[in-house]
C-alpha cells in the first residue's frame, strides 16, 4: 500500500503531457506543413505574372499577325518605274524580307497606300512603313527608321515564302521579283516558330486580293502642253475668222456704188 499523498509512477506518467520525443514528431510534421503550403503559395504567386505575360503576348500575337494578314491581303497592284523606265507590278520578296504596296497603311487611320517592308533576323519580326502618293515614289530606298518597329519577338525561326500559280501548276518558291515575274504572287506563306513560349509553330498562308489602283493617263506637263496648244489654235480660228469677217465687208464695199 502506498501512503497517503504520494502518488505511484503510474499517476505521475499520466499527469505529465506529452513527452519531447511526441512534441518533436508535432514540430516536424507542422513544419512539413507549413512548407507544402509555402510552396502552394509562392508557386500562385508566381503563376500569376506568367499568367499576364502569356495573356499579353497572346495578344500581341494576334494584333500583330492580323496586321499583317490585312496588309497583305490588300495588296496593290501598283505601277512603279524601273531604271529603263519600264513600268511593273511593285513586290519584291526573299526567305527573310519582302516588300509591298497596301491599300491599309498603319499611318492615318488606315486611309491612302503604304509602302509596306516586313523582314526578320530569325529571332523577332519587324515592319517599316511610309506613304507614297505616286509611282515615282516607289523608289530609293525603304521606309525610314522613324516607321519601323518590332511586331513580334522572342521567336527561334521566321520564314517567308510566295506561292506562283501557272493553270493548274502551283509552286512555292523562296524569292519573288515582280519586274521579272510581271505580276504579283498568289499568296504569301509566313512560318513563325517558338510560338506558345517555344512549344509550337505558326504557318499561314495569306492568299493576295490585289485591286488596280493605276495612276490613269493624266500627266500635268502634258495636260500643260495641250490646254497651250488649245489656246494658240483657238488664236489662230479667230484671225480666221476675222479675216474672213474683213473679205465679206471687202465683198460687200465692191458691191456698194
Amino acid at each position: 500500500m502506498n501512503a497517503p499523498g504520494r502518488r505511484t509512477w503510474r499517476e505521475h506518467r499520466t499527469e505529465s503531457g506529452f513527452t519531447l520525443l511526441e512534441l518533436m514528431i508535432s514540430l516536424s510534421l507542422l513544419g512539413v506543413m507549413l512548407t507544402m503550403a509555402y510552396s502552394v503559395f509562392t508557386t500562385a504567386l508566381m503563376a500569376v505574372p506568367r499568367g499576364e505575360d502569356m495573356a499579353a503576348r497572346s495578344m500581341r500575337f494576334r494584333a500583330a499577325t492580323s496586321i499583317l494578314s490585312k496588309q497583305v491581303r490588300s495588296a496593290v497592284n501598283y505601277p512603279a518605274h524601273a531604271e529603263n523606265d519600264d513600268v511593273f507590278p511593285y513586290f519584291w520578296g526573299d526567305p527573310a524580307s519582302f516588300s509591298f504596296i497596301t491599300a491599309s497603311p498603319q499611318h492615318r487611320g488606315g486611309e491612302g497606300l503604304g509602302w509596306v517592308t516586313y523582314w526578320t533576323d530569325g529571332r523577332s519580326v519587324s515592319m517599316g512603313e511610309r506613304l507614297i502618293f505616286s509611282a515615282d515614289s516607289v523608289s530609293g530606298d525603304a521606309p525610314d527608321p522613324t516607321s519601323q518597329t518590332v511586331l513580334l519577338d522572342g521567336l527561334s525561326s521566321a520564314r517567308f515564302e510566295y506561292l506562283r500559280l501557272d493553270g493548274d501548276e502551283s509552286e512555292w518558291r523562296d524569292g519573288w521579283d515582280a519586274f521579272e515575274e510581271q505580276g504579283l504572287p498568289a499568296a504569301v506563306r509566313i512560318t513563325l516558330g517558338g510560338v506558345n513560349d517555344g512549344k509550337t509553330y505558326w504557318v499561314q498562308e495569306i492568299p493576295l486580293m490585289p485591286v488596280a489602283y493605276g495612276l490613269g493617263a493624266y500627266d500635268p506637263e502634258i495636260a500643260v502642253q495641250q490646254q497651250g496648244g488649245a489656246g494658240g489654235g483657238g488664236s489662230g480660228s479667230d484671225g480666221s475668222d476675222g479675216g474672213g469677217q474683213g473679205g465679206d465687208g471687202g465683198d460687200d464695199g465692191g458691191d456698194e456704188p
